[in-house]
């Protein structure tokens, strides 16, 4: 067993190296990983870094793991995160223009390798962002002055 203010001492370093540099975005060592690397139960790792996102320094992505908060854009760390980026960097290039018509889900999933859900997600990002709008049974098109 160990003791009280263990994960605190974990919590510390966590924040120090986090503030030291690790990246807006980079992703934290896995839970196992970091129970190994402290010699610690996965309880009290979970323990120290329910701390760190209470205090806004890391959040947690489901099924991804736990990040440094920060930085801009669409999230990188996750599949569907660098579709979107791809598709919104079209968009600001022209690549894709006002109102056209975005790539199919099906298109999305053979190009990235990705299950339906993956691009379902990118597109939701895209439209949290207003840069796309999805027109059930038609499509998702890239974000007119007209859909505004």
């Amino acid at each position: 067993m160990t003791s009280r203010g263990t994960s605190r001492r974990i919590a510390d370093e966590l924040r120090d190296l986090i503030r030291d540099g690790r990246p807006p975005g980079g992703l934290l060592p896995s839970e196992v990983e970091l129970a190994e690397q402290y010699k610690v139960a996965r309880g009290t790792v979970r323990s120290a870094l329910s701390r760190l996102v209470d205090e806004g320094l890391i959040e947690v992505i489901p099924g991804v793991g736990r990040r440094v908060v920060g930085g801009s854009g669409p999230d990188r760390t996750t599949a569907y995160g660098r579709i979107a980026a791809d598709l919104a960097e079209q968009i600001r290039d022209g690549a894709l223009r006002s109102g056209a018509l975005l790539p199919s889900e099906t298109t999305i999933m053979k190009q990235y390798g990705v299950s339906r859900n993956t691009a379902r997600r990118a597109y939701k990002v895209l439209t949290d962002t207003g840069m796309a709008v999805v027109r059930h049974g038609i499509g998702s098109f890239v974000r007119s002055v007209d859909d505004a």
